[in-house]
């Protein structure tokens, strides 16, 4: 997982579309090149103009496996939308949220 927050490059396939309770998931690169994924109210003002909808597609180049770290990431996201105090999960995240598993490859 470390391989995709740190990539610059992103590479081309589509995230699953994913949406919570009407906030739009977005990704955005921060100055280092790290990859993240959440709501855009929780986007930095100064990154704003760089979000782009997790379900749009990966930049050519995409390599399979980042692909799969992409989707994993989005899940993963609008998942901690819906975590409780105590690390548990509403039940509606199963809902309005993909289960991805975490990818086996580097």
């Amino acid at each position: 997982m470390k391989k995709l927050l740190n990539m610059g490059c992103l590479a081309a396939a589509v995230c699953l579309p994913l949406s919570v309770a009407g906030a739009e998931l977005v990704r955005w690169t921060d100055d280092g090149g790290r990859v993240h994924y959440g709501v855009l109210a929780d986007v930095p003002q100064r990154y704003l103009n760089h979000a782009v909808p997790a379900s749009a597609p990966l930049p050519p180049g995409t390599t399979a496996c980042d692909a799969a770290w992409h989707r994993y990431a989005a899940s993963a996201a609008c998942f901690d939308q819906y975590r409780v105090v105590g690390g548990g999960l509403k039940p509606e995240a199963f809902q309005r949220c993909t289960e991805v598993p975490q990818p086996d490859c580097n």
